[in-house]
């Protein structure tokens, strides 16, 4: 090749590197794609223990939840909460209908609920079920970093179809700081608060 080409050759390879740095300064370098993160909520393995127990087992399948509520992103509320949207990157590291039913029974078992809590997928001879619905799982957008959970909860006597406890339980924490790590706390807080109360009333139920 001679001179003059390889001149040439050169002189457009220049040229191209310097219209790639020019578009760089122009647009910026592209942002860092955020990394994906995992959450759970976990109860407490310590709960104020049921005085009377059931006499029998006590099966509990996944929790209901609609729509959005049963998906694996976590929400946050925005307009007053007449809007809600779900987090890129943010997960549960379950679906929450299965999350919150394991939490449950891992809570239910610590406070001696009964003889035995278990999931119904072992299909057991269980004398009680519980059911559960998701109502709100979610952070709050505001002045105020904060959280909500709702749940429906009913134990019943499975011979029956009798309820013997049930409550609707709304808990809204404010987090300690400013990030979803936070909200989460929050969550986790209020989720314990609600299988307190729940507890607390299957302690009556007699």
């Amino acid at each position: 090749m001679s001179l003059f080409h390889l001149a040439r050759r050169a002189a457009l390879v220049g040229a191209l590197t310097a219209a790639s740095l020019g578009l760089a300064a122009c647009f910026g370098a592209a942002p860092p794609v955020p990394k994906e993160q995992y959450f759970r909520l976990i109860a407490s393995s310590e709960p104020a223990t049921i005085a009377t127990p059931i006499a029998g087992v006590v099966e509990i399948p996944p929790l209901q939840a609609e729509g959005v509520m049963g998906e694996r992103p976590l929400l946050f509320t925005k307009d007053n909460g007449l809007k809600l949207e779900q987090r890129n990157y943010a997960y549960w590291t379950d679906p929450p209908p299965a999350m919150l039913r394991d939490q449950l029974i891992a809570y239910l078992r610590a406070a001696g609920l009964a003889s035995n809590v278990v999931p119904s997928e072992l299909r057991v001879d269980a004398q009680y079920r519980v059911e559960g619905r998701i109502k709100r799982l979610e952070q709050l957008s505001g002045s105020k970093n904060s959280a909500v959970i709702a749940l429906d909860l009913a134990l019943i006597d499975k011979a029956t179809d009798a309820i013997v406890a049930s409550g609707s339980y709304e808990v809204t924490k404010v987090a300690s700081g400013a990030d979803i790590d936070d909200a989460v706390h929050a969550l986790n807080e209020g989720l314990n608060q609600i299988f307190a109360e729940f507890a607390a009333d299957l302690a009556k139920k007699g």
